[in-house]
């Protein structure tokens, strides 16, 4: 109960910017439950009317019978305008906010999670939470509204009969409830293998390349159909506690129905009713029967949406970095470590007291064996993760900055492999500066041997690039992810292995380049080709998680 009570929280204080249309859906389907019982106790009215003989009534009252459809016609039409603009708002806002999230918690906490299981939170979760606020909420309050105002409407037609029904009714409710706990259980476990299967075909369409060139076609399509076969046998259990919930909610209402219409039909065989309380009595039953399995039919939507919360909020609970942190954008920095150890595993340390002071202008070269730390160098640098002893500064004259979130902005990063975006040249470029002239653009690619290719193509910095820079070879990727980081204009660059796809030549072209900027900015190169180290003012080896200069 305490886990439910924190989701419903947790979910209404997201929806609280967007009240106003929520209140709006629930008193129009309010007006419309309570029309509903009116043209119940219409038709009694038109009905002995009619049987009386009584004409000015009968069309006096099928006048108010008509105008109580188009109302009821003109409320729907306006809430399901209403229900569409605040659904996209409310879609918008949730996704923007855990958006929001996941660019703001440490690295390696989001590190934890596939891509392709954020993506499913980010979205059918979503849409299950959504769901419930823009549809199944204001369905649920209007259900209840009917379901009572329809019981008391009975109770002075058959009040008898009323008390009975009140008394058979609401077993649908108390199976419903005994079901919710599995339902819920079944939902998030699809969820789940939903998240898996989407990582699987992401990751399978990304890396189509070694799927096709290691002949694996098959062995992943069979690996789709287990997991295919995954979602089709919770599919089936789902769909059988429902099968079975709804059986009973059938027969409920038969029950219910033969209840009245028996009655019904004994008493105006004796003729202690009239026709109208019948057929008033058998819409009315229809009003009650409707809520009740209306509500348990909404319950797999309250438990998904209840569910989707919970998987959200696990986001909630991650650490986030501190953004609180300040500092000024400088020309010139150094790098200084200070007996820094980092360790992923406890007792298993990746790097053992570290320590080295990079000066103001300096080109470094970071060597050694694969898997050793130079990456988790570069991390630690970028605050990407956290040293567990030590100090890390980024030196600015007589001033020690601690590497933090803020500090980021006085590097440029050029990760392994291939970074680049769907989209133009011009647009991946930019993403080094947005406000990057078009000189600034052509400066850039030239010192990195870009704007040669670049101006071959007809369509210039304009030319579209597919998923992952496709369309370019490696090595063009590779100059590009370079020149992208020049534009950032900062006074620390990190290349990690970021040549490894260029010639020989071309790498020391641009390697000078770099190593001839005005002002020249600090630089790390991370790499495994001796061509680069004759560059470089300084060598360090990490070996064995101890850095030694060469």
């Amino acid at each position: 109960m305490k886990n439910l009570w924190k989701s419903i929280k947790w979910i209404f204080v997201n929806v609280k910017p967007f009240i106003k249309y929520l209140v709006i859906i629930i008193v129009l389907g309010v007006v419309t439950s309570l029309i509903d019982i009116l043209r119940a106790l219409l038709s009694k009215q038109l009905i002995d009317s009619a049987t009386s003989r009584n004409l000015q009534m009968m069309f006096e009252l099928m006048g108010i019978f008509a105008m109580t459809i188009i109302l009821e016609l003109l409320m729907r039409a306006v809430v399901s305008i209403i229900t569409a603009r605040f659904n996209i708002q409310l879609t918008n806002s949730l996704q923007q906010s855990f958006y929001k999230k996941i660019m703001g918690i440490k690295w390696l906490e989001f590190t934890k999670y596939h891509s392709g299981d954020v993506l499913t939170r980010m979205t059918s979760d979503v849409d299950a939470i959504t769901n419930i606020i823009t549809n199944t909420i204001p369905t649920l309050i209007s259900l209840v509204v009917l379901l009572i105002g329809s019981f008391i409407a009975f109770l002075f037609l058959e009040p008898v009969l009323g008390v009975i029904l009140i008394i058979v009714s609401p077993i649908t409710i108390i199976v419903s409830k005994y079901l919710s706990s599995r339902l819920k259980k079944m939902y998030l476990k699809f969820q789940e293998i939903e998240s898996r299967y989407r990582s699987f075909l992401n990751e399978s369409i990304q890396n189509m390349i070694i799927v096709k060139t290691f002949c694996l076609e098959e062995t992943n399509i069979k690996a789709v159909k287990n997991l295919q076969k995954e979602r089709l046998d919770l599919t089936i259990a789902r769909a059988k506690i429902a099968a079975f919930a709804n059986s009973i909610m059938i027969s409920g209402f038969w029950i219910n129905y033969f209840l009245v219409f028996g009655w019904g039909t004994f008493k105006l065989y004796n003729k202690a009713t009239t026709f109208g309380s019948l057929t008033a009595m058998i819409s009315l039953i229809g009003n009650i029967q409707g809520p009740i399995s209306g509500m348990a039919m909404l319950l797999p939507q309250v438990i998904a949406a209840i569910g989707s919360a919970e998987r959200l909020q696990q986001f909630e609970n991650l650490d986030a970095e501190d953004t609180d942190i300040k500092c000024d954008k400088v020309q010139e920095a150094g790098i200084i470590y200070e007996n820094v150890w980092f360790s992923y595993k406890k007792n298993k340390p990746i790097l053992k007291n570290i320590s080295v002071n990079i000066k103001q202008g300096e080109t470094v070269a970071l060597v050694g064996p694969s898997g050793e730390g130079k990456t988790t160098f570069i991390n630690l640098l970028l605050a990407l993760v956290d040293a567990e002893k030590g100090n890390i500064y980024i030196k600015h004259g007589n001033k020690n900055i601690p590497v933090s979130v803020a500090t980021r902005k006085l590097i440029s990063y050029v990760p392994q492999g291939n970074t680049l975006f769907s989209g133009t040249i011009r647009e991946n470029l930019l993403f080094g500066n947005l406000s990057a002239t078009e000189e600034e653009l052509e400066m850039a690619t030239k010192s990195v041997c870009a704007f040669d290719f670049i101006k071959s193509n007809p369509a210039g910095f304009n030319a579209v690039l597919g998923e992952r820079g496709m369309g370019l070879s490696e090595g063009q990727a590779q100059r590009l992810a370079i020149a992208r980081a020049l534009l950032h204009k900062t006074p620390i660059l990190l290349l990690d292995e970021c040549t490894s796809a260029l010639d020989a030549n071309t790498e020391i072209q641009v390697l000078e380049t770099i190593k001839n900027l005005k002002p020249a900015p600090t630089c790390i190169i991370i790499t495994h080709r001796t061509t680069a180290l004759d560059i470089c003012h300084r060598v360090f080896i990490i070996d064995k998680g101890e850095l030694k200069e060469k």
